[in-house]
């Protein structure tokens, strides 16, 4: 059985509900863990008025202030 880097590499992957919690989550998890991913594709909705735009720049400001919190959370 392939270890999880070993299957993601070389795949693109489509996530859902990238913005939210576990979204956020499953992003940086496998940014970090999987080197080798071809592409991750991110679908993600205006909500609350943010347009799509400010939300994905949210969340990648979050991910860079954050990124050491969300390594000791996942280990």
């Amino acid at each position: 059985m392939a270890s999880i880097p070993e299957y993601y590499a070389g795949k693109s992957v489509l996530i859902t509900g990238a913005t939210g919690f576990m979204g956020k989550v499953l992003v940086e998890k496998l940014l970090r863990s999987c080197p080798d991913v071809k592409a991750l594709y991110i679908l993600v909705r205006p909500k609350a008025g943010q347009s799509m735009k400010q939300r994905v720049s949210d969340m990648m400001k979050l991910f860079e202030a954050y990124s050491i919190i969300f390594y000791f959370l996942s280990n």
